[in-house]
């Protein structure tokens, strides 16, 4: 895959969302969707489940992960400006 392609793909999964996957948000953390499940649970993220899917809520996105919420911030902004 091109580079073009992997930056494209990023920016389609920093769309701000109600839920995110868990595997969504390893892809754009770059870390296997086993250790950020580890690493959410750890810091005591609430999981909503679908099946046998993982969601996170943008909430708690907003209030366990500062780095993260910064970023989705800063692509809506972005989003926002092109239009």
């Amino acid at each position: 895959m091109s580079e073009h392609r992997v930056a494209r793909s990023n920016r389609a999964s920093l769309e701000v969302r109600a839920f995110y996957s868990v595997p969504a948000l390893a892809r754009i953390g770059n870390v296997s969707a086993n250790r950020l499940r580890r690493l959410l649970r750890a810091n005591g993220v609430t999981f909503i489940s679908a099946g046998r899917a993982l969601f996170v809520p943008l909430t708690e996105i907003q209030r366990r992960i500062p780095p993260l919420w910064d970023c989705l911030c800063l692509a809506a902004e972005t989003r926002a400006r092109r239009k």
